[in-house]
């Protein structure tokens, strides 16, 4: 049996999906973190979810979404709050002319704010992980994912820098010293030169650099994905395209499949090299098809 062991922390998060007529059509298990989490187990890792939600039938259908995957959620605190909701809406393409998914923070039924980050998170690791490799999945930033981080030992974290508005509140100095934490980041094509700005560098190796980091991968939907690596002392940069271009049903989620996939090569990877990178590149890209071909973030 593998020592190692990946695991995620923060607010458990259900995904109300809409159509473009705001009928409610799915709801699901969401949140950047949890859907790389799910994707591991869903490829027979073992996973554990720390974090927190409330106690109302949301959280019940968010926290059995995991568990029904083989997702350890023994270490998930209920309480007497309610559970975040991410809403995605999928516009009708015969009325807007386009498959642009709409992801937002406010119910479009009562334009309330469903989404929130919580600083009162569980932070200490299960005794029964101490003596394991663990993996750490991250896609938020704030001081409690820090101090999780700071309470486990043997540990490698991946970070997923998803959206700028998980970034923009924090000081340059801040998220430098979150992100030296990193050993693995991705990061997407918008993203990247707003994080540049924000860290006062010019470009990826930079970044790479700073952070001394194991691997950078920056996503670019279809175009693919550019992978920065240091082989020999040098700095390495690979764009891959993909082969297939998939018809988009749900575009949620396609990269936290492709994250998952990556972590898992990369926990395994004796080194990481041009044929690490094709060939993560290729089950990576073929995780994120099968998971924009069908409704919702998460593979069936």
């Amino acid at each position: 049996m593998s020592s190692k062991v990946f695991v995620s922390h923060g607010d458990i998060i259900l995904d109300n999906v809409y159509d473009g007529d705001l009928n409610l059509i799915k709801q699901d298990g969401g949140g950047s973190n949890w859907n790389s989490l799910y994707n591991l187990s869903y490829m027979g890792e073992t996973c554990y979810a720390i974090g927190t939600c409330g106690k109302d039938k949301e959280g019940d259908i968010a926290i059995s979404s995991l568990k029904n995957h083989g997702v350890n959620v023994d270490f998930i605190r209920r309480d007497d709050i309610t559970t975040s909701i991410m809403n995605i809406i999928i516009p009708n393409k015969s009325k807007l002319g386009d498959d642009t998914i709409i992801h937002s923070w406010y119910s479009p039924i009562t334009n309330k704010r469903t989404l929130f980050f919580r600083e009162d998170l569980p932070t200490n690791i299960p005794q029964e992980l101490e003596n394991k490799e663990i993996y750490v999945l991250l896609d938020k930033f704030e001081t409690v994912n820090l101090e999780f981080i700071n309470n486990i030992k043997n540990k490698k974290v991946c970070l997923d820098i998803g959206h700028v508005r998980f970034i923009e509140h924090f000081s340059k100095q801040y998220l430098i010293n979150f992100f030296k934490n990193g050993n693995l980041v991705q990061l997407n094509n918008n993203v990247a030169p707003l994080l540049f700005e924000r860290l006062q560098i010019e470009n990826e190796f930079e970044l790479f650099d700073l952070l001394d980091l194991d691997l950078l991968v920056i996503t670019k939907g279809k175009k693919g994905a550019s992978f920065i690596f240091k082989e020999n002392d040098k700095f390495v940069c690979v764009d891959k395209s993909p082969e297939v271009i998939a018809e988009v049903v749900d575009s949620s989620g396609a990269g936290d499949a492709f994250f998952a996939t990556v972590i898992k090569e990369y926990a395994y990877a004796d080194k990481i090299d041009k044929n690490f990178i094709s060939h993560t590149f290729d089950i990576a890209n073929k995780a994120s098809r099968d998971v924009i071909g069908q409704l919702g973030s998460r593979r069936n």
